[in-house]
């Protein structure tokens, strides 16, 4: 859903009456906790009123995104590196574009170009070994609502018993990126640890006590001891390419992933026709 913001008559302080602007047109928290950060941190750094911008301004302050390494200085891969400050950066001039162009400024922007880490989805095989390789109920859970899901970490952290019906093999998420609700399904596998798992938990209605860190840094140690690269958005990946490997119908895929558009989710179509020219090679 595109935002209307309308134009402003009267301005008092720019940052918060684009806030409340963004409030009032039914932004989601996520998007204007992330509009705040973004233009806060070039308001910042200009030090000045942003009515007063200037193209070298916004170059400046893009230059100064990408020399940062405070989001950067854990990762041992370069690419990796690179596109995050990338990645960072479009973000945050989009934002702030959104922002100029509310106040009335008409400055032609630089959007920095970024480059997508190829998508990576675990074969068969490798799920098996996932899935022998976990020992513990709690880990064996999380793996597995990843697989038969596809949420994002974030998502699947902020489940509740509440929002699981265990009967009918279905969960509402809640707290998605998009601020939309959704609904998603799993197998009676899960189900049955799930059961089992929920009856430990007592009084305690959140599902998972463990923080996307902790997740990110079980996952690397496993898929480091099994050989493979095993993150929790693979995991997302994995469950989209299986879903039309086995027939599930794009708009189906779409809707259980939370894709507002479905372009982002025909990058799987890409990964399952590789895999169809390999089997295809392989035989011929």
């Amino acid at each position: 859903m595109k935002l209307k913001l309308g134009k402003p008559d009267v301005i008092t302080d720019p940052l918060e009456d684009f806030i409340s602007a963004l409030t009032v047109a039914g932004a989601s928290e996520n998007t204007i906790r992330l509009y705040k950060i973004a233009i806060k941190d070039f308001i910042d750094f200009i030090k000045k009123d942003p009515r007063q911008v200037t193209t070298t301004d916004i170059n400046r302050w893009l230059a100064d995104i990408m020399q940062r390494n405070t989001r950067t200085k854990n990762m041992n891969d370069d690419f990796e590196k690179k596109r995050v400050k990338t990645v960072t950066a479009r973000v945050y001039i989009l934002a702030v574009g959104r922002f100029l162009k509310w106040l009335g400024i008409n400055i032609e922007l630089t959007i920095p170009n970024t480059r997508r880490r190829e998508i990576r989805a675990l074969t068969e095989e490798e799920v098996k070994k996932v899935r022998q390789a976990v020992k513990k109920d709690r880990d064996k859970l999380l793996i597995q609502l990843l697989l038969d899901t596809g949420l994002r970490s974030k998502e699947l952290l902020s489940l509740r018993k509440s929002d699981i019906n265990i009967q009918k093999r279905y969960i509402t998420v809640r707290n998605t990126k998009n601020g939309k609700e959704r609904i998603v399904f799993f197998t009676e596998e899960t189900k049955r640890l799930l059961e089992k798992y929920i009856k430990n938990l007592g009084d305690n209605d959140k599902l998972f006590d463990i923080t996307y860190d902790a997740l990110y840094r079980k996952l690397k140690r496993l898929g480091k001891k099994l050989g493979i690269d095993l993150r929790p958005h693979i995991l997302r990946h994995t469950f989209a390419t299986q879903a039309i490997r086995k027939g599930m119908p794009l708009p189906a895929v779409q809707k259980i992933l939370g894709h507002e558009d479905i372009q982002t989710t025909q990058v799987y179509i890409n990964l399952v026709t590789k895999d169809l020219k390999e089997i295809y090679d392989k035989t011929f």
